[in-house]
């Protein structure tokens, strides 16, 4: 056995098998012997970052695109640092894998009472991740590998963050390296209960004369898109995503997409159809106000069908132990295919030519519609919350996938997001679009963005508002002075982040403007070069989708 193989080595291979070519965070001294090792490690790139909240945002990012995310970070001020971002993977069931280094095992042992302690108390950081991972870890000389494998498994199939504490001297300790892969086989559906399901739902099925599918996130964090598809296709049955939904890479240029569902956008034509179906298909959907609404509640059809991912319910009978990949394949192979009337929203996708009104001051209405006629198939779309989240709302070319945090809602998210998404595929164009108050939040993320030679184009909306605060407040909009933000020159942050060439800042204040910053961000996408258009918009200006839906939020 190798002495040069350790426990660290171990963790590294284990990480490779999953996927993982990145791990972010911030150097720190009790995590110092696990960043020699990724330092050494061929296969896996250490990215660091600005903080260690940035670090742990990163990593969710990466893992939508790479199917699993990591980073590492010193115990007790950096991973408590993190934990904002662990706890929004683990809202939006995103596997992230939460590396602490922590002191020796005899210090942790004797309780001493060391620098980034509690007086001596480091079981207080593993018992706080405990309620926002679903493993965790703390790594003896006897049980480092076994531990390993079971977090990482769980993480994988349960898509949820896990946390692992490793102390100092067990990273170093000689390891062996793995003889088998990890038991990553996802559970299978009980035979009888999946019969009796079927038994239930195929008559259902047959009856129905306007069945519709609502379809959300998680079935694209488990990899079941084609499938959904694949019964689309099969049952001729048409779908539409519910906000967080716009995240399971559904092909919107499908013909049976109708649209995103707007959770109380009575009589939209989207919401039509699935609020009047005789028979709604709900898969994986959380039910919350922003996401489902009060139609999560209150539809009005009389046969809801909830398909999870290893649960089902109809009518008041559940079956626990089905898989939603096995109803999906078994459903596509039984149900014969039907022509259903409804109106897809795709079919109306930007079939009318923008033009810019010359030397018009840009308005976001306007401003959204011109920005469904920039986005690309492939592209992956990186959107904030606030008023940029209308983005979500517009129609997708094929192919296009979106990367928002509707659930957990922590501004600033997607800054480090787009780091990391497009460290984990560098092949497709990304795209962020984020307000000026989300973007103050983790401005210096940008450095790191330049720093990896990473390119994205970056939307910033600029109002010196939290301007959707203003529009949420009770009894209506009032424009309140703790949602001014102080006002920056956002276009010129290349000269502090790094050399001005890396960054094509431009700022835009009319149609025809952004029209040429368009068309320049085209040209220094092929050079290689990061863009960020400051859209300066003003204050006051709500879009009208977002008025409309304002009052449920």
């Amino acid at each position: 056995m190798s002495t040069e193989y350790t426990v660290n080595s171990y963790l590294l291979d284990r990480l490779k098998e999953l996927g993982l070519r990145h791990i972010f965070g911030v150097p720190g001294d009790y995590a110092f012997p696990m960043l020699d090792c990724i330092e050494k490690n061929q296969d896996i790139s250490w990215v660091g970052t600005c903080n260690e909240l940035n670090a742990s945002y990163a990593a969710d990012g990466y893992a939508r695109i790479q199917g699993i995310g990591a980073f590492v970070v010193t115990c007790g001020v950096g991973e408590l640092s993190a934990s904002c971002g662990v706890g929004g993977a683990y809202a939006e069931r995103v596997p992230v894998v939460a590396i602490a280094g922590h002191p020796t095992t005899q210090a942790l042992k004797r309780g001493l009472s060391t620098h980034h302690s509690l007086h001596g108390d480091f079981s207080v950081f593993p018992r706080i991740y405990r309620e926002i991972t679903v493993a965790q870890a703390l790594l003896t000389p006897e049980n480092a590998c076994q531990e390993i494998d079971r977090v990482l498994e769980a993480c994988w199939l349960e898509k949820l963050p896990v946390y692992i504490q490793l102390p100092r001297d067990v990273g170093g300790l000689p390891a062996e390296a793995p003889t088998q892969k990890l038991a990553l086989s996802e559970p299978l559906s009980d035979p009888t209960q999946l019969a009796a399901l079927l038994e239930s739902l195929l008559p259902l099925l047959s009856a129905a004369q306007c069945p519709a599918m609502l379809i959300d996130s998680t079935v694209g964090s488990y990899h079941l898109t084609q499938l959904v598809e694949d019964f689309a296709n099969k049952s001729g049955i048409p779908f539409a995503a519910s906000f967080t939904g716009k995240s399971a890479f559904l092909d919107e240029t499908h013909p049976q997409y109708l649209g995103t569902y707007q959770a109380g956008m009575e009589g939209s034509a989207v919401n039509q159809p699935i609020e009047s179906a005789d028979l709604l298909l709900r898969l994986g959907i959380q039910h919350d106000e922003t996401n489902a609404g009060r139609a999560a509640f209150d539809l009005q059809s009389p046969d809801i069908v909830d398909l999870q991912i290893n649960s089902a319910a109809i009518a008041g009978s559940n079956y626990p132990n089905v898989t939603l990949r096995d109803v999906l394949m078994q459903l596509s192979q039984q149900v014969p295919h039907r022509e259903f009337a409804f109106s897809s929203q795709q079919a109306r996708t930007n079939s009318v030519p923008f033009e810019p009104q010359h030397d018009t001051p840009i308005k976001q209405d306007r401003l959204w519609q011109r920005f469904g006629h920039f986005l690309q198939s492939d592209d992956v779309l990186v959107v904030d919350l606030g008023t940029c989240n209308v983005a979500t709302t517009v129609p997708m070319p094929a192919r296009t996938r979106v990367v928002t945090q509707r659930t957990w809602e922590a501004i600033g998210y997607t800054l480090p997001a787009v780091l990391g998404a497009q460290l984990a595929d560098r092949s497709r164009r990304h795209l962020l679009v984020v307000g000026d108050g989300a973007f103050q939040m983790t401005a210096q993320e940008l450095s790191t963005i330049l720093r990896q030679g990473i390119a994205p184009i970056i939307f910033l909306l600029h109002n010196n508002h939290y301007e959707v605060e203003n529009a949420l407040q009770e009894g209506g909009f009032r424009e309140m002075h703790y949602n001014e933000l102080q006002s920056w020159n956002y276009h010129q942050l290349g000269m502090v982040f790094a050399q001005m060439q890396k960054l094509l800042g431009l700022r835009v204040t009319t149609e025809s403007e952004l029209e040429t910053a368009l068309t320049e961000a085209a040209q220094a996408q092929t050079e290689g070069r990061c863009v960020l258009i400051e859209v300066m918009l003003s204050p006051k200006d709500i879009p009208s989708v977002l008025t409309k839906t304002i009052n449920l939020l």
